[in-house]
């Protein structure tokens, strides 16, 4: 019988580059987010799965950032699969315990896409926020976002907040997304700064926004959300989730819960759960 193959192996087959864990615990203390460990590794499932097996056994002690090169189960919401060639994305999670689960905890998602849309805008790359969870530029999608809610075995709970960015596609990439996408490559010229850099500047946003929202849950970032939500004001076609007929309406806006409100035959509608397609 042949042996297994190794993460490591994986890894040296893939070109996986390794990533430097100092490098990402310094550009998180630059940003206030001293106290929040990391790891790194070349290669790995997915970074999300790897906190999120851990975490239903013990709950961190603290914030917890969990970085790879290259993800072979790399995933998005609805167990949609993440496509990157190693070494071309920006892939990290992070593990927030929690002691407190607020009413509208579901919204972390957007308030996430907040915290992450502004520190790339305040980097030269302007993006909109597609409802929930993605980060996108001119109807291409460039990042997102894959939130998790565990318990442990004493009932203790674990935010894991996962990431994925595109920072090159190649033709195979492109293809296998199925959807229009894009790189950060194509959009600045500060991508030349380090992937250490940018993980970490980007999860000291996810831990202050996740922090904020624990606080004072999503009130603080509602507007904010909003002046960036895609296809505001226009027509969109929305497919629910169980098995509910899908609807169109007029995008109004998201409320103070995170939830989508269209306007359908003068009628406003809440949706908590689905997939949004503009209409162009």
């Amino acid at each position: 019988m042949a042996a297994p193959i190794t993460l490591m192996q994986t890894a040296r087959a893939s070109g996986a580059a390794a990533l430097d864990a100092s490098d990402v615990a310094r550009a998180l203390a630059i940003v206030g987010c001293g106290e929040c460990a990391v790891e790194v590794v070349a290669v790995t499932g997915s970074t999300n799965e790897d906190l999120v097996t851990r975490a239903c056994v013990r709950q961190p002690s603290g914030p917890l950032l969990r970085a790879a090169s290259f993800q072979t189960r790399g995933r998005g919401r609805r167990q949609r699969p993440w496509h990157a060639a190693p070494n071309d994305a920006l892939l990290f999670s992070v593990a927030i315990p929690v002691s407190g689960r607020p009413q509208s905890l579901s919204a972390i998602t957007l308030a996430c896409g907040v915290a992450l849309a502004e520190h790339l805008a305040a980097h030269g790359v302007p993006v909109q926020l597609k409802w929930p969870n993605d980060i996108r530029v001119n109807g291409c999608k460039l990042a997102g976002i894959l939130t998790e809610l565990v318990a442990d075995r004493d009932a203790k709970h674990t935010l894991v907040i996962g990431i994925g960015i595109n920072v090159h596609l190649d033709d195979a990439a492109r293809s296998a997304i199925g959807q229009p996408a894009i790189a950060l490559d194509q959009l600045s010229d500060n991508v030349a700064q380090a992937r250490e850099q940018w993980i970490g500047h980007l999860g000291g946003a996810i831990v202050a926004a996740a922090a904020r929202f624990m606080q004072e849950g999503f009130g603080p970032f509602c507007a904010r959300f909003n002046q960036l939500l895609e296809g505001r004001g226009g027509i969109v076609d929305v497919s629910q989730a169980d098995g509910e007929p899908a609807l169109s309406g007029r995008l109004i806006e998201v409320d103070c819960l995170g939830r989508l409100v269209l306007e359908v035959d003068g009628r406003r509608r809440c949706i908590s759960v689905g997939d949004v397609s503009v209409r162009q």
